[in-house]
C-alpha cells in the first residue's frame, strides 16, 4: 500500500446532485490499481452512504467526524454516546423546539422532529428517516443531528461540554463525543494499521476538513471550498462538479 486518500463526500467527491460522476468512480478505481487506498471522510454514517460506497468500491473511512472509522469493512474505531446524555440533550433540544436524529452504522432515526425536517433532509440528499421517540434506548448510537435553524449554538455548547457540536449546513448541527474529529480518526486508524510512515492525503472543501488538513501530509482543497481552506491547502484544484477530485489525484501523480 503506497499511501492513504481521504475523501470528503458533499461538496468534494459528490457533485451537486449528490451522486459520483463515472469519471471519479473510474479514477478511484485506477487509484486502487496503482496501489494506493481510498477512504471516505465524512460527517455522515455507512448507512446514509451506502450508495456512495456500493459505486465507489470504498470499504474504507472515517465516518461521523470521527465517531466511527472502518478499513476494509471492519470497524476498527467506535465511539458512542451515552444514552443519559441523549437523554438529557433530548430535554433541552424539546424546550428549544429542536429536533434530534440518532445514528449508528446500520441506522438513524428521528426520536423528536420539527416542521422543516423534510427540507433539511432534502438538503443532503437523504431521505427522511422514520420517526422512532426510542431508538436510542433500544440501540448504540454514535452520533446525533441536532435540527436546528436558529442561531443558538453556543448554548448547546456551554450546556453540554462532554459533546461537540458542528454546524455543517443551515438546518442542523452534528453532535458527537467532545475531542473527536476527523483528525483524530485519521489518527487512530494509522496507529492501529501501524503506518505510520505512509503518506496521506486528503481532499475537502469545507470548515469540518481543517482538522483533517493539519493531519494529512498533503492537503487538496475543490475550487468551490470555503476561503480558509483554500488558504491552508498544499494544492487548490478546480470545483467538484468540473473534475476537481481527477484535477487532484493527476496533480500529486496518484493515477
Amino acid at each position: 500500500m503506497k499511501g492513504l486518500v481521504f475523501f470528503d463526500l458533499d461538496g468534494t467527491l459528490l457533485n451537486k446532485k449528490g451522486q459520483v460522476d463515472l469519471e471519479v468512480i473510474e479514477a478511484i478505481q485506477q487509484l486502487k490499481e496503482n496501489g494506493y487506498e481510498p477512504l471516505l471522510a465524512t460527517g455522515r454514517s455507512p448507512i446514509e452512504v451506502s450508495e456512495v460506497i456500493r459505486s465507489t468500491n470504498i470499504h474504507s473511512g472515517v465516518f461521523m467526524n470521527g465517531q466511527v472509522v472502518i478499513f476494509k469493512g471492519e470497524i476498527l474505531i467506535h465511539h458512542e454516546i451515552p444514552k443519559d446524555t441523549i437523554e438529557r440533550l433530548l430535554q433541552f433540544a424539546k424546550e428549544n423546539h429542536h429536533g434530534i436524529t440518532c445514528y449508528n452504522v446500520n441506522a438513524f432515526k428521528i426520536i423528536e422532529t420539527v416542521p422543516f425536517v423534510k427540507e433539511a433532509y432534502e438538503y443532503i440528499h437523504t431521505p427522511t428517516p422514520d420517526i422512532v421517540p426510542t431508538f436510542y434506548k433500544e440501540e448504540a448510537i454514535n452520533m446525533l443531528l441536532l435540527l436546528s435553524r436558529d442561531n443558538n449554538d453556543e448554548a448547546y455548547q456551554q450546556a453540554f461540554p462532554e459533546l461537540r457540536f458542528i454546524r455543517n449546513f443551515p438546518y442542523a448541527l452534528d453532535v458527537i463525543t467532545a475531542g473527536i474529529s476527523k483528525a483524530t480518526g485519521i489518527r487512530a486508524l494509522i496507529h492501529t494499521l501501524n503506518t505510520d510512515s505512509i503518506t496521506t492525503y486528503g481532499f475537502g472543501d469545507g470548515a469540518n476538513d481543517l482538522e483533517m488538513f493539519q493531519e494529512v501530509d498533503y492537503t487538496i482543497a475543490m475550487g468551490n471550498a470555503i476561503l480558509l481552506l483554500k488558504e491552508k491547502a498544499n494544492y487548490v484544484s478546480v470545483d467538484n462538479d468540473k473534475g476537481g477530485i481527477i484535477q487532484g489525484l493527476k496533480h500529486y501523480h496518484l493515477i
